[in-house]
Protein backbone atom coordinates (compact mmCIF):
# COMPACT_ATOMS: atom_id res chain seq x y z
CA UNK A 1 0.00 0.00 0.00
CA UNK A 2 1.30 3.62 -0.69
CA UNK A 3 -0.95 6.80 0.02
CA UNK A 4 -1.11 8.76 -2.89
CA UNK A 5 -2.45 12.50 -3.05
CA UNK A 6 -2.77 15.03 -5.76
CA UNK A 7 -2.69 18.74 -5.44
CA UNK A 8 -2.98 22.39 -7.36
CA UNK A 9 -0.27 23.70 -5.01
CA UNK A 10 3.51 23.65 -6.69
CA UNK A 11 6.20 21.42 -5.39
CA UNK A 12 8.00 23.88 -3.59
CA UNK A 13 4.65 24.88 -1.67
CA UNK A 14 3.97 21.58 -0.10
CA UNK A 15 7.29 20.84 0.94
CA UNK A 16 7.72 24.31 2.75
CA UNK A 17 4.23 23.64 4.44
CA UNK A 18 5.00 20.50 5.60
CA UNK A 19 8.41 21.60 6.65
CA UNK A 20 5.90 24.61 8.68
CA UNK A 21 3.85 21.87 10.05
CA UNK A 22 5.65 18.32 10.62
CA UNK A 23 6.25 19.67 14.33
CA UNK A 24 2.42 19.94 15.08
CA UNK A 25 2.12 16.39 14.43
CA UNK A 26 5.26 15.14 16.42
CA UNK A 27 7.29 15.21 13.15
CA UNK A 28 10.74 16.50 12.44
CA UNK A 29 12.00 17.46 8.81
CA UNK A 30 15.56 16.21 9.03
CA UNK A 31 16.70 16.99 5.60
CA UNK A 32 15.37 17.49 2.27
CA UNK A 33 16.59 16.00 -0.74
CA UNK A 34 15.94 18.16 -4.21
CA UNK A 35 16.30 15.02 -7.05
CA UNK A 36 15.81 17.05 -10.01
CA UNK A 37 18.59 19.35 -8.81
CA UNK A 38 21.31 16.56 -7.72
CA UNK A 39 20.54 14.93 -10.99
CA UNK A 40 21.00 17.99 -13.16
CA UNK A 41 24.45 18.14 -11.03
CA UNK A 42 25.53 14.51 -12.59
CA UNK A 43 25.05 15.77 -15.53
CA UNK A 44 21.73 14.09 -16.58
CA UNK A 45 18.93 16.50 -17.66
CA UNK A 46 16.31 15.92 -15.73
CA UNK A 47 12.68 17.65 -16.77
CA UNK A 48 10.44 17.49 -13.60
CA UNK A 49 11.01 18.45 -10.48
CA UNK A 50 11.08 16.24 -6.91
CA UNK A 51 11.81 16.85 -3.61
CA UNK A 52 11.59 13.85 -1.02
CA UNK A 53 11.34 14.80 2.86
CA UNK A 54 13.40 13.04 5.58
CA UNK A 55 10.93 12.90 8.41
CA UNK A 56 11.24 11.23 11.94
CA UNK A 57 9.22 11.17 15.40
CA UNK A 58 12.30 10.39 18.03
CA UNK A 59 10.09 8.79 20.39
CA UNK A 60 8.70 6.29 17.02
CA UNK A 61 12.80 6.05 16.61
CA UNK A 62 13.92 5.32 19.46
CA UNK A 63 10.82 2.93 19.90
CA UNK A 64 11.82 0.77 16.87
CA UNK A 65 15.67 1.06 17.56
CA UNK A 66 15.73 0.11 20.37
CA UNK A 67 13.18 -3.19 19.85
CA UNK A 68 15.17 -4.00 16.43
CA UNK A 69 18.12 -2.25 14.76
CA UNK A 70 17.10 -4.00 11.57
CA UNK A 71 14.27 -1.40 11.43
CA UNK A 72 16.97 1.57 10.92
CA UNK A 73 16.52 0.41 7.17
CA UNK A 74 13.13 1.87 6.96
CA UNK A 75 14.35 5.04 8.49
CA UNK A 76 13.84 7.96 8.39
CA UNK A 77 10.22 8.12 6.60
CA UNK A 78 10.25 9.81 3.21
CA UNK A 79 7.61 11.67 1.96
CA UNK A 80 8.12 12.34 -1.52
CA UNK A 81 6.64 15.72 -3.87
CA UNK A 82 6.98 15.21 -7.54
CA UNK A 83 5.74 17.54 -10.66
CA UNK A 84 4.67 15.07 -13.27
CA UNK A 85 2.80 16.91 -16.58
CA UNK A 86 1.82 19.39 -14.96
CA UNK A 87 0.46 17.74 -11.26
CA UNK A 88 1.77 17.60 -8.23
CA UNK A 89 1.77 14.68 -6.24
CA UNK A 90 2.14 13.48 -2.50
CA UNK A 91 3.29 9.85 -2.26
CA UNK A 92 4.90 7.80 0.69
CA UNK A 93 5.22 4.30 1.48
CA UNK A 94 3.36 2.28 3.84
CA UNK A 95 5.16 2.22 7.20
CA UNK A 96 2.72 -0.48 8.08
CA UNK A 97 4.04 -2.93 5.15
CA UNK A 98 7.81 -1.75 5.50
CA UNK A 99 7.85 -2.86 9.42
CA UNK A 100 5.81 -5.80 9.02
CA UNK A 101 8.01 -8.68 7.81
CA UNK A 102 11.22 -6.69 10.22
CA UNK A 103 9.41 -6.91 13.77
CA UNK A 104 5.06 -7.79 13.38
CA UNK A 105 5.36 -6.69 17.29
CA UNK A 106 5.77 -2.99 16.12
CA UNK A 107 2.86 -2.88 14.01
CA UNK A 108 0.79 -1.20 16.06
CA UNK A 109 3.15 2.32 16.68
CA UNK A 110 3.61 1.40 12.52
CA UNK A 111 0.06 2.19 11.97
CA UNK A 112 -0.03 4.62 14.19
CA UNK A 113 2.81 6.73 13.04
CA UNK A 114 1.76 5.79 9.53
CA UNK A 115 -1.85 7.88 10.38
CA UNK A 116 0.19 10.61 11.53
CA UNK A 117 2.00 11.42 7.93
CA UNK A 118 -1.23 10.56 6.38
CA UNK A 119 -2.65 13.42 8.78
CA UNK A 120 0.61 15.51 7.92
CA UNK A 121 -0.04 15.30 4.18
CA UNK A 122 -3.66 15.37 3.85
CA UNK A 123 -3.25 19.07 5.71
CA UNK A 124 -0.18 20.00 3.58
CA UNK A 125 -2.17 19.37 0.33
Amino acid sequence: MKYIKKSSKSVQEIVDIISEIAPNHKFGVLHIHNVAETLKSKGFDFPDECQVLDVCNPKVANEFLTTNMNLSCVMPCKISVYNKDKQTTVILNSLEKLVEPIEKDLLPLAKSTQEALIKLVDEAI
